[in-house]
């Protein structure tokens, strides 16, 4: 009987510490080693559409995301400029050529999911694509997948935004 509690006791404690991290994952979407960018040429970021899960647009979060792509980017290049609107591809390519700008950084945000995990138990969810063109040949220069999920047991609610920071800023951190 006292073997059955403890392990019992033990099974709850490996359960809860499982429960109480978060989890990320990057994943290189163009299929090859992810290429090198130069530290000297600029990055031009563009504003992503807000994310929205079932019928619930989270307003703003486009922004929120480029934002923090700019500050990954902005440890390793020499200039970072954000976008002021929306852009086509075509767009972005073009208004970086007019900024002097050597990558166009095209996050989407697949899934972005705000949840009151303190109380509900469910996981706040993030996941954004990011795609680098390079700015003369227009060719990608790299497409990967950063998702983040909070952890199931916490005494707070999380961010999808503070699931971003550190997948973004390894990613980033192993282009350069």
């Amino acid at each position: 009987m006292v073997r059955a509690m403890r392990t019992l006791g033990l099974l709850l404690i490996i359960s809860f510490v499982v429960g109480c991290t978060a989890k990320y994952q990057v994943q290189n979407l163009a299929g090859a080693n992810t290429a090198r960018l130069d530290k000297d040429k600029g990055i031009y970021i563009t504003i992503p559409s807000d994310g929205a899960y079932e019928s619930r647009t989270y307003s703003g979060s486009g922004n929120i995301v480029a934002q923090a792509v700019a500050a990954a980017f902005s440890k390793h290049a020499t200039r970072v400029l954000i976008s002021e609107k929306r852009h086509s591809n075509e767009e972005a390519i073009a208004a970086a050529k007019n900024l002097s700008a050597g990558y166009v950084v095209v996050p989407t945000i697949a899934q972005w999911e705000q949840r009151a995990t303190e109380w509900s138990g469910r996981p706040s969810r993030m996941s954004i694509r990011i795609t680098i063109l390079d700015v003369v040949t227009g060719d990608q220069v790299s497409s990967t997948s950063v998702e983040g999920r909070s952890r199931i047991v916490s005494l707070t609610s999380t961010t999808p935004e503070s699931l971003l920071r550190s997948p973004l800023a390894d990613y980033v951190r192993g282009l350069y």
